[in-house]
């Protein structure tokens, strides 16, 4: 077995020292909005490009990159809270959705038409629509997304939205807008979940109504990614699925995406059981929530260690500028939407 191969255990702790590293690195000022996740694959890049990785650990790289990054989006389903996503309301529901659809639409054409190659503007629209580095490390193995392109989009829309919490803060500052209207605004437009904390608690009254909108999108999270697996379907003979139905490879491809839905449900089941002991599942909660993103910087350390940074660097500042006119869009609907539905 693998398991027991010391060449697959020393890959596997690579992956976990560049973890480490970049969860210390993100408690440092300057770096807590750009996310582990984001560091942790910065660092594999770096790695890969400066230091020699024996070959015979690709292994427990590979393993990291692909089982622990699956394992860890299941267990991501903490974060979703279903009562307090019903009890949103359906204008936030339209707001979530229109801003998934807008943005996966305009950001994919205009990519395109920049002249991003391939399924680089796919993956740049999901990042910058739904949850950021979450949902990219979701969509990119079903829908067969290169290792580059990951490498290029999660770090770059993590600075991009690191700049959002930094205008939308500045913005709240002159307009002095509802709290709930920019907790709202805040919710449906940064990348990160941690984004959105940061940016909403320049306003404490807008905590709430910005995480219930941000969980909202990471709740659609599970049916794109299962769209997405339709519209861009593997290429034929991809992990031996070629004799059986699309719809089978699909659904066998996306199975960590109804975990994460399921785990969500679980914990939303035991909040209503036990409301008397919610103080208490909600530190397990962050246990857990903090175990899958260590499994998930791991997951990032191995593709970056599997990423040559020459392949990245051509499409690196089109990208950039496809990303923020993407973002700036999003703002747009959203701000648009937020003032007739009065939000």
């Amino acid at each position: 077995m693998k398991f027991r191969c010391p060449h697959f255990r020393t890959g596997l702790a690579l992956t976990a020292l560049i973890a480490v590293l970049a969860f210390n690195l993100a408690h440092l000022p300057g770096l807590e909005h750009v996310g582990a996740l984001s560091l942790a694959l910065l660092i594999g890049i770096a790695a890969r490009a400066f230091l020699h990785v024996p070959e015979h650990q690709s292994v427990g790289i590979g393993f990291s990159a692909k089982h622990l990054l699956r394992i860890g989006i299941v267990l991501l389903g903490v974060r979703l809270n279903f009562d307090l996503i019903m009890h949103a309301g359906p204008r936030i529901l339209i707001l979530a959705v229109s801003v998934i659809i807008t943005g996966l639409l305009f950001i994919t054409w205009l990519g395109r038409r920049a002249g991003l190659p391939g399924l680089l503007p796919v993956i740049l629209a999901v990042d910058s629509s739904i949850c950021g580095a979450s949902a990219v490390a979701a969509t990119a193995p079903v829908i067969r997304a290169k290792a580059e392109d990951m490498a290029l989009v999660i770090p770059l829309c993590s600075l991009i939205g690191t700049g959002g919490v930094l205008a939308l803060t500045a913005m709240q500052g002159i307009l002095h807008l509802a709290p709930s209207t920019y907790g709202v605004l805040a919710g449906s437009t940064l990348h990160e979940v941690a984004q959105v904390m940061a940016a909403a608690s320049a306003v404490p009254s807008a905590l709430e109504p910005g995480a219930v909108t941000k969980l909202m999108r990471v709740l659609l999270l599970a049916p794109t990614v299962l769209l997405l697996g339709f519209i861009f379907p593997a290429p034929q003979g991809a992990d031996a699925e070629a004799g059986g139905s699309r719809l089978g490879a699909i659904l066998k491809s996306i199975w960590f995406v109804f975990g994460f839905v399921l785990v969500g449900v679980l914990n939303t089941g035991l909040l209503r059981a036990f409301p008397g002991q919610a103080e208490t599942l909600a530190v397990i909660d962050q246990h857990v929530l903090t175990l899958a993103t260590f499994l998930m910087g791991m997951a990032m350390a191995g593709l970056g260690l599997q990423v040559d940074f020459t392949d990245i660097r051509r499409n690196g500042l089109r990208t950039a500028g496809v990303a923020l006119a993407g973002w700036l869009v999003l703002v747009g609907l959203a701000a648009m939407e937020i003032y007739v539905m009065k939000l």
